[in-house]
């Protein structure tokens, strides 16, 4: 699973605070003095499971920029870094679709034209299965218990989708 949070983190002057946190730790400041936006829109909380995933979808994102210094004052309040992430804009001339099966999560991607070259949207969802996997492992490990329930809801989705007009 590609986590473009992950990804960053081999950048130099980039660091991670270990396994287990998605936080950039850029050129010594803490992940709170980093602004995130995707599309222009900031971000505040962007991990799943504890830190271990970042809300990025990858097959959703068109490109990203991070900045380490000297950035523009319209970014005031942060001292670390600027994470500009741009979503793909939908294809304007054919419908396409992209799927992943892995170990932990699926994967499904879904662009095409609205209205010929006017209009076209893009949605892209994943979901974890880690829920379904150790539903049994609980279940049997709590058998002896006649009174004990197992409902493990140890997952995340994601749905990110975009409309486009020109």
């Amino acid at each position: 699973e590609v986590d473009l949070l992950k990804t960053l983190q081999l950048l130099p002057g980039v660091q991670s605070g270990g396994e287990g946190t998605s936080g950039l730790y850029v050129r010594g400041g803490s992940p709170d003095q980093n602004l995130m936006l995707l599309d222009g829109v900031p971000l505040y909380n962007v991990s799943h499971l504890f830190g271990f995933f970042s809300v990025f979808n990858a097959d959703a994102v068109k490109n990203m920029t991070i900045t380490k210094g000297g950035f523009p004052a319209r970014f005031g309040g942060r001292l670390s870094s600027i994470l500009e992430i741009n979503m793909k804009d939908g294809n304007m001339r054919e419908f396409h679709g992209d799927g992943n099966i892995s170990i932990i999560a699926s994967k499904l991607t879904l662009e095409g034209p609205i209205v010929k070259d006017k209009a076209s949207f893009m949605v892209s969802a994943r979901r974890t299965y880690l829920d379904l996997l150790l539903k049994p492992i609980i279940a049997s490990a709590t058998s002896k218990d006649p009174d004990s329930t197992v409902d493990p809801a140890y997952f995340f989705y994601d749905l990110n989708g975009k409309l486009n007009w020109r």
